[in-house]
């Protein structure tokens, strides 16, 4: 059963309910403080592997999404570290720091679609997502090995897709598959996937501890592991600044 939730339909019960769901499966992998591991392995068109393995922390501060993440592999880029700062109706602030140089750098984060490290992971899917972003168009029940439903929405700004299908699960809100679209076409271009098996829960989230990316207009794929993953853990509010970066402080859980 697919139900249509059209702008003319603005503030309909098929509306309010995708919203309702959208933001509750938000709110369950974006909603919890945490540290990780966390390591991307890139395959290109002919099946060989490169891997990007960075430690990361989150932490909401004042209503906003702060993240750091250090690459520890490989060696040549050891020590690149990123910092992210959620901004409201603006641009994220972010900044880099560079070991080559010894030096922070503001980067620019409007292209959000763009890859992350060269992978099939965008700065979006790293980010903090909130319903007011999207314009909800459709609900569906639907399986994916369990009940679920497919929430269709397409990003009120302009983007790299026009729509994207979240599959969500009945049981505990967990989005167990995201599937891109350019406009115009009924096959998505880019699918990010995540097995029930491959779930862990923690300090009441239901979070992936595995996901695949799959991009056919690349023909390439990423995978997506996190490892000692935490949530709730104490992280000092004073972890997320450019001094961070400019001393190299040691972030959770890393090794020197």
């Amino acid at each position: 059963m697919i139900a249509t939730a059209s702008a003319d339909d603005h503030g309909s019960p098929i509306e309010f309910q995708a919203k309702k769901l959208l933001g509750e499966a938000f709110q369950n992998r974006y909603g919890a403080d945490m540290t990780a591991t966390i390591d991307l392995i890139l395959r290109n068109t002919n099946g060989q592997e490169r891997v990007r393995r960075f430690r990361a922390a989150s932490k909401r501060i004042e209503g906003r999404t702060h993240t750091i993440g250090r690459l520890v592999w490989p060696e040549y880029l050891r020590g690149m570290t990123i910092l992210t700062i959620e901004a409201h109706e603006r641009s994220h602030d972010a900044f880099i720091y560079l070991p080559s140089l010894q030096k922070v750098r503001r980067i620019n984060t409007s292209q959000r679609g763009d890859a992350f490290l060269g992978s099939d992971v965008t700065y979006e899917d790293l980010e903090r997502r909130r319903v007011d972003e999207y314009e909800v168009v459709s609900l569906e029940v639907t399986e994916r090995g369990e009940p679920a439903w497919t929430i269709g929405a397409k990003p009120i700004e302009d983007f790299t897709y026009e729509r994207v299908d979240f599959v969500v699960a009945a049981a505990d809100y967990a989005i167990l598959e995201s599937r891109y679209f350019k406009r115009g076409s009924e096959d998505p271009f880019r699918i990010i996937t995540t097995d029930r098996s491959d779930m862990v829960e923690q300090q009441g989230h239901v979070l992936p501890t595995r996901m695949f990316v799959r991009n056919s207009m690349r023909g390439t794929s990423t995978e997506v592991v996190f490892r000692d993953l935490i949530v709730g853990a104490p992280i000092d509010d004073k972890l997320f600044s450019v001094s961070t970066l400019e001393r190299r402080r040691s972030l959770p859980g890393e090794s020197r």
